[in-house]
């Protein structure tokens, strides 16, 4: 680039305030999960939006200490404005992004692009794995978090992309399924962490899971009640964590499967807090052309959304 150019990234969801600074080869992540009362499970909005109200200064006070803002000629921000690309998504969450965006592009000058936090996850992804070529032709991204679980046919569309809902879960997304179960059993939500980390260590008996999986479309819900009853009636903790993480695995790759078939596209990219699981990972080695993000990339984060500005000023 001819110019000294600054991209910056914000992401507020429903879990983390998110910042990012990228510039040249070099990125600056901050990040600030939102605190959760021990035993609930999530936020309200307004709880959540007047958690990130506080965050963001605090983190941009934060970048500054590692950012001189001054020697750069250019800026462009980019903000998560909405959940996905489609009409009428909106949460007020992303407002809070929004309005800090807006603030930052006034005072510096930046040129202001507005993304959704999906399309984040998707470029994140990318991003992470330097598969940008797959996007090259339609492919399959499995969304899977604690608000969403969908199975999506992507393509790219100018600097984002458009995604069609082709499978995914009727009712119970993923991410939710894991947080319940991880909270009956006493873990602090977000619980996802603990239960990967309980399934993996797991080494007593280990049943068969029963899934529900019709095509590229799953049910969670018999199973969260199931196995709440196994820890009503006192049933190993670690028990219950391997089983939920197996049923999710499962009936996940049947739904990658037959949605594969069905399109005939190979390339699945996996993207959500759902996805960091060392357990799942493992579940999937023996597929090819399926893409993990690492960890740190798979849970909500502003890179993507940065990423996407870069695209974008790139392509002028």
């Amino acid at each position: 680039m001819s110019l000294k150019e600054l991209f910056l990234g914000i992401d507020t969801s429903c879990y983390t305030t998110s910042l990012v600074a990228a510039c040249e080869d070099n990125i600056i992540s901050l990040k600030t999960p939102l605190e959760v009362k021990v035993g609930e499970c999530g936020l309200r909005q307004s709880e959540a939006f007047f958690q990130h109200s506080r965050n963001l200064p605090k983190l941009f006070d934060e970048l500054k200490e590692k950012l001189d803002f001054s020697i750069f000629e250019k800026i462009t921000v980019t903000v998560s404005s909405r959940p996905r690309n489609v009409e009428g998504s909106y949460m007020p969450v992303f407002e809070a992004g929004r309005g800090f965006a807006k603030v930052v592009a006034d005072v510096t000058g930046a040129n202001l692009l507005e993304t959704t936090h999906q399309d984040g996850h998707i470029m994140a992804a990318l991003y992470s794995c330097d598969a940008y070529d797959i996007a090259q032709k339609p492919f399959l991204v499995y969304h899977i978090s604690g608000g969403t679980t969908e199975l999506l046919l992507a393509r790219k569309s100018g600097i984002g992309f458009d995604c069609e809902i082709v499978g995914g879960t009727l009712d119970l997304p993923a991410g939710q399924f894991v947080d319940r179960i991880g909270v009956a059993a006493g873990f602090k939500f977000p619980a996802g962490k603990f239960v990967d980390k309980h399934a993996l260590e797991y080494c007593g008996e280990k049943p068969k899971v029963q899934t529900s999986v019709k095509g590229e479309y799953i049910n969670f819900s018999g199973e969260e009640t199931r196995y709440r009853r196994i820890l009503a009636e006192n049933k190993d903790g670690g028990f219950a964590a391997y089983c939920t993480m197996k049923c999710i695995s499962e009936s996940i790759k049947k739904s990658v499967i037959s949605a594969q078939k069905k399109y005939g596209t190979e390339n699945v990219l996996m993207v959500g807090g759902v996805s960091s699981s060392k357990f799942m990972r493992n579940e999937f080695s023996d597929m090819k052309n399926v893409f993990f993000a690492e960890p740190s990339l798979c849970t909500d984060n502003a890179v993507g959304v940065c990423m996407i500005g870069r695209e974008y000023s790139r392509k002028g």
